[in-house]
């Protein structure tokens, strides 16, 4: 255990001074609710992510999800997520459960979140066929823990019930192999943005997101994602 954590951190500054490649893309996001009662509720989440900005796939991501909300402060949850990747040498599938834990609490007019999530990913295999060509030959398994920390505060009105917000939020992604201990940082994630109710029940958010991840298995080569990110929100 003290061995793993050691390695991460001494890995963090090899992460940020690493050869970098950029990229631009476009994401779009639709997230529902739905409350089965005062503590019970189940959650969908569907991402149609291009890159290049709107030129080319990058991934299709669905996440439903059950919800169990303990209090105002505690939030547990069960989730599967899918999700078809696109890549130059052959597209292929991921499957992945997770659990999730987020605690929330307010200070003035400010909200904080701090979401912790274990992922099982399970990881269509692409090999090199003798003919040159690329195929899918049997499955990864890997885990993966994310800690995402969420600021959020409205700015101002708009009308008498309606305000533009801003929200922000990092999450990083650890890569842990088969076990719970840190290997090495997998993604890093920033976003920057704004919220506004649109009715009663859906509201939409449009921000920056800045994604930092590994280029393939390397622990040299990363790919810095600009994105322009658009989400709408609907409460059921």
């Amino acid at each position: 255990m003290k061995k793993g954590i050691i390695c991460f951190f001494l890995s963090v500054p090899l992460f940020m001074m690493a050869q970098t490649q950029e990229k631009y893309s476009s994401w779009s996001s639709l997230i529902i609710d739905y409350k089965l009662s005062d503590n019970f509720y189940l959650k969908n989440e569907a991402h149609f992510r291009r890159t290049k900005f709107l030129s080319d796939w990058q991934q299709i991501l669905l996440r439903p999800s059950f919800h169990y909300k303990y209090n105002e402060t505690v939030d547990f949850a069960i989730g599967y997520t899918y999700s078809r990747n696109y890549r130059n040498t052959r597209n292929f599938n991921e499957n992945d459960a997770w659990e999730q834990m987020q605690l929330s609490h307010k200070s003035n007019k400010s909200s904080f979140k701090h979401r912790f999530r274990l992922e099982q990913r399970f990881i269509e295999k692409i090999v090199l066929t003798p003919n040159g060509n690329y195929d899918i030959e049997g499955i990864n398994f890997k885990m993966r823990f994310r800690y995402r920390f969420t600021w959020s505060m409205p700015l101002f009105k708009i009308t008498e019930d309606k305000s533009i917000g801003i929200t922000a939020f990092d999450e990083i992604w650890l890569n842990t192999d088969k076990g719970i201990v840190p290997k090495q940082i997998n993604q890093n994630w920033f976003y920057a943005g704004l919220s506004y109710p649109l009715f009663k029940k859906a509201s939409i958010g449009i921000g920056f997101l800045d994604a930092f991840a590994p280029v393939g298995n390397s622990n040299h080569n990363f790919i810095n994602n600009s994105i322009l990110q658009t989400t709408i929100k609907y409460h059921l």
